[in-house]
């Protein structure tokens, strides 16, 4: 009995320990926020919403670009309690303060070049100029980007359609399958039944593309494998993948083959799989590959 009443002392007094730790890291984000000048802007007649460092509090030339997941915002990268935050804080840990620019052009979002959304030239050509003059240029920097389930297929299109534009690619469980939004039935549940996932997920995000892709062919110009198949300059960024191995979404399987291609196409790249679901990566890791390290 006194073995019992130990054990749940030490049970409340750890569960209350959590708490406090919890509610201390959500004040430290609240203070985080303050460190971020945000708005809304509108470039060839597209609103976007962004977020970017202010400089009083980076130390580094480098600019980090990330983009947002499923239903996610400009915000999410400074507030994400249990997934990008951490990234961040890592970098402290470190003394690295690079200067960090999210984009956001809604919750559902898609960076392609088509007829229907034109999002890509538009980035590359118009948001990316106008958000480094406000902060100072590149200078000595390099560029990276992290994109996260939705963004890691966003971070795909950028990088892979403009060489030499990123130095490092952080793909956290990206949105890159083997399905595509025109493929059959039959194929869906071969899919499902091969990688473990929700069929109701797997719909959604078929869903999703259809809105976005006019047809299959256009599909198959944006497929981020047919753009790593197809990639012929010498100029090659490198590549992080990291993804839970049960996602719900059965990304597992597109990012360790992925990495795969990537790595026999001579990209330096590397795969980090983790235990849990969508979206699990490894936080450090990521922190440590931005960095260099």
């Amino acid at each position: 009995m006194k073995s019992v009443s130990v054990f749940l002392l030490l049970l409340y007094v750890s569960v209350t320990s959590w708490a406090q730790s919890e509610e201390e890291i959500q004040n430290e984000i609240e203070i985080e926020s303050l460190n971020y000048q945000c708005g809304t802007e509108t470039a060839r007649g597209i609103d976007f919403k962004y977020c970017y460092r202010k400089s009083s509090a980076t130390n580094n030339d480098d600019i980090v670009y990330f983009f947002h997941g499923l239903y996610g915002s400009e915000k999410s990268w400074h507030r994400q309690f249990w997934g990008t935050w951490f990234i961040q804080k890592w970098w402290y840990f470190r003394g690295y303060q690079p200067r960090v620019v999210s984009i956001s052009f809604g919750p559902k979002w898609l960076l392609v070049n088509n007829k229907k959304y034109p999002l890509l030239p538009l980035f590359t050509q118009e948001i990316m100029p106008m958000m480094e003059k406000r902060m100072g240029g590149l200078r000595r920097g390099k560029r990276h980007v992290i994109g996260q389930s939705m963004g890691g297929f966003n971070a795909t299109q950028i990088a892979l359609r403009n060489p030499g534009m990123f130095s490092r690619v952080a793909l956290l469980c990206p949105a890159i399958t083997h399905i595509g939004p025109y493929d059959s039935e039959k194929e869906i549940h071969k899919y499902v039944a091969r990688t473990g996932a929700k069929l109701r997920l797997v719909k959604k995000m078929l869903n999703i593309s259809r809105s976005v892709f006019l047809n299959k062919q256009d599909w198959d110009l944006h497929n981020p494998f047919n753009l790593l198949k197809k990639y012929n300059s010498s100029k090659r960024a490198k590549f992080y993948l990291s993804t839970g191995m049960i996602d719900g979404y059965g990304f597992q399987e597109g990012s360790k083959d992925f990495y795969d291609m990537a790595h026999g196409k001579s990209f330096l790249s590397r795969w980090v799989p983790v235990p849990g679901g969508h979206c699990n990566f490894n936080r450090k890791n990521t922190a440590y590959f931005i960095m260099g390290d």
